[in-house]
């Protein structure tokens, strides 16, 4: 398969980005160099990436193909088990980074990949972070991508459901990119969602039952010298 052919029917299949992902592929599982992608029209013969373009021409998110999702300063582990990180949530990140104090405690509710808590703590100095999530294959993936990133001897993985959830002890900020769809929007949502996990989406009828259940565990989970402050960024929630 030459790259243009990869392009076209991924194109053809109303792939948004078809160029970026056919190169993306090309070079991961084929071994092509970025230049040769840039600068002409390289053919490979590899199963894999003839296989790997026929699976994002279904509409499987490229993240899931690869292996990995970039996002703010690090490269995170992903698979169906999660929801694959967003670049907008970024901003979430970005914010505790340059507010959250040397030394501090955080709860990132809702963990996924533990792309959020992680980042935070690995681009702050002497903070820890405590990771939670209702799913046991995320919060594995999430203690992965914490080893990896070089910070798993400051994270902490709890297994729990975040409706019941009472945290023990107390924290500086608690960040979260929570479910947040209603029902009627999640049939409407692009085919890319469907291969992620539902559960990561749906909020409850108005789609804001889990923000409600993060400000409510935020009178008691945040330490008394702390403003009680929600920030809603996009795609997630800073209390602090």
């Amino acid at each position: 398969m030459r790259l243009s052919e990869g392009i076209e029917l991924l194109r053809s299949a109303g792939v948004e980005s078809p160029r970026y992902d056919a190169e993306q592929i090309f070079m991961n599982f084929g071994g092509v160099s970025a230049a040769d992608c840039k600068l002409s029209d390289p053919e490979c013969l590899s199963s894999e990436v003839v296989s790997a373009i026929e699976r994002r021409a279904g509409r499987e998110p490229l993240q899931y193909i690869l292996g990995f999702a970039d996002f703010y300063r690090e490269r995170y582990r992903v698979s169906p088990a999660c929801l694959i990180p967003r670049s907008d949530t970024e901003n979430l990140v970005d914010f505790a980074v340059k507010n959250i104090p040397r030394g501090e405690n955080i709860l990132d509710l809702c963990t996924g990949s533990g792309c959020i808590g992680i980042s935070t703590v690995k681009n702050t100095v002497d903070t820890n972070a405590t990771l939670v999530d209702i799913s046991p294959e995320a919060l594995a993936l999430a203690e992965e991508n914490a080893k990896e990133n070089g910070v798993s001897h400051r994270v902490t993985a709890l297994l729990a459901d975040l409706m019941s959830f009472e945290p023990k002890g107390q924290y500086f900020a608690i960040l979260s990119n929570p479910p947040y769809v209603r029902p009627d929007e999640y049939d409407r949502l692009e085919r890319e969602i469907y291969f992620e996990p539902k559960i990561a989406f749906l909020g409850g009828e108005d789609g804001m039952d889990f923000y409600k259940r993060i400000l409510k565990l935020g009178k008691g989970a945040l330490k008394p010298e702390v403003l009680t402050l929600p920030i809603f960024c996009c795609s997630g929630l800073l209390c602090l």
